[in-house]
């Protein structure tokens, strides 16, 4: 049976990659793994951010303490582990084997690393099609997966047109 890793990021890029991996998961009679990474730097921001250390009886405002840090990331963290359900409900509803898999770290890193766990025949990701100062600046994680990955990778872009810079 072949195995596609479908890496998604909740952008607007992702229903249409979740149909195309839908498509080639029943041409090819795959089972699909649909993972997310969610960073790990979500709760350092928020413990970092300035009004960490102000009591609240100078901020009108809950805590700003570590906890409320904590408690905000939890509901993200569970926000885009229910979207990851609903995603391979979606696939296991149209007949195919799909499973979720939330992951936290760098997302190129891991991608790769679970891929290889898998002995995943194809990787497929979504890319947005940002110009050349997104990519110095912030980096592109679809590019790093495809330099280094030692399967097939296939890119779906984005539905927008791709600007030049």
């Amino acid at each position: 049976m072949k195995k596609i890793l479908l890496a998604v990021d909740f952008s607007k890029g992702t229903g249409p990659l979740v149909q195309q991996a839908a498509e080639l998961g029943r041409e090819l009679g795959a089972m699909i793994r649909v993972v997310h990474v969610t960073s790990e730097t979500l709760q350092a921001a928020y413990a970092s951010s300035p009004f960490v250390d102000f009591s609240s009886e100078y901020v009108a405002a809950p805590g700003g303490d570590v906890q409320t840090a904590r408690e905000i990331c939890a509901q993200e963290y569970r926000r885009e582990h229910e979207s990851l359900l609903h995603l391979s409900a979606r696939l296991r509803k149209e007949g195919l084997d799909a499973q979720a898999m939330l992951l936290k770290g760098n997302a190129a890193e891991l991608i790769l690393e679970k891929a290889g766990e898998l002995d995943a025949d194809i990787i497929m990701m979504g890319s947005h099609g940002h110009g050349i100062l997104h990519k110095m600046l912030l980096g592109s994680v679809a590019e790093a997966v495809l330099c280094k990955a030692s399967c097939n990778v296939l890119i779906v872009p984005s539905k927008q047109s791709v600007p030049l810079l």
